[in-house]
């Protein structure tokens, strides 16, 4: 089973891949043939499992709104694999994670926005964009710092989704939570074959959290300072 990795890491964001890396090798479907697909404006060697596509570094939040676009120019690549998954760069993994997590589309839960009510969840409530999700769609708000499936689901997902940023930055609108507004419009059209629970984008400040109902992290996305990674 060949697996493909992607990760977007320009600027400081380029100091939580090593790590992020390490604990693929160790935790992440464990057997499988892991191949790493790293888009970053740094000068990074590819290797055997890791494939360097350069980009540019960008102010936030393009990097991030065009994640989709980075993707397709890879599309031959990634469709090498049985499977794909995007992790955020500022993600650690936990705790072993396998084969639960293989399906044709799978999504996870967001770790604070799956908890509200439609009304108040924030999906992108502008109806100049593509993302636009009228109040009362969608039943689950998803995280957009990890996803994936198989390849040929999921880059079917990238396209239509690049194509949308591209039109909406074309009448000068930009989602509400970029990438992630559109995947959520996508998912709401076009459901996940398996959805993951928030342990799989476990908010670490979540970590021991008596209140929080979920107690087992397997990904957890790391607390930092957003605003001095962005600068």
């Amino acid at each position: 089973m060949k697996i493909c990795i992607l990760t977007i890491a320009t600027n400081k964001y380029i100091q939580f891949v090593q790590k992020l890396y390490d604990d693929i090798a160790e935790k992440f479907l464990p057997g499988a043939q892991i191949n790493c697909l790293l888009f970053t404006d740094h000068e990074v060697e590819s290797s055997d499992n890791v494939r360097v596509h350069q980009i540019d570094h960008e102010p936030w939040p393009i990097p991030t709104l065009k994640r989709y676009n980075y993707f397709m120019k890879e599309k031959d690549f990634i469709l090498e694999h049985d499977y794909c998954f995007y992790l955020d760069a500022d993600m650690r993994i936990d705790a072993l994670v396998g084969n639960e997590i293989l399906g044709d589309l799978v999504a996870t839960m967001h770790p604070y926005q799956s908890f509200y009510s439609n009304e108040e969840a924030s999906y992108d409530r502008n109806p100049e964009s593509l993302a636009y999700v009228p109040v009362g769609q969608g039943k689950t708000y998803y995280a957009g710092g990890f996803n994936g499936g198989k390849s040929e689901v999921f880059m079917k997902m990238a396209a239509q989704i690049a194509d949308n940023v591209i039109i909406d930055q074309e009448k000068g609108v930009t989602a509400l939570w970029h990438d992630e507004s559109h995947m959520n419009r996508y998912l709401i059209d076009n459901p996940p074959t398996l959805t993951l629970d928030p342990n799989y984008c476990f908010a670490e400040e979540f970590i021991g959290s008596p209140q929080y109902p979920y107690k087992e992290p397997k990904i957890i996305a790391l607390k930092k300072n957003h605003h001095e990674l962005r600068s």
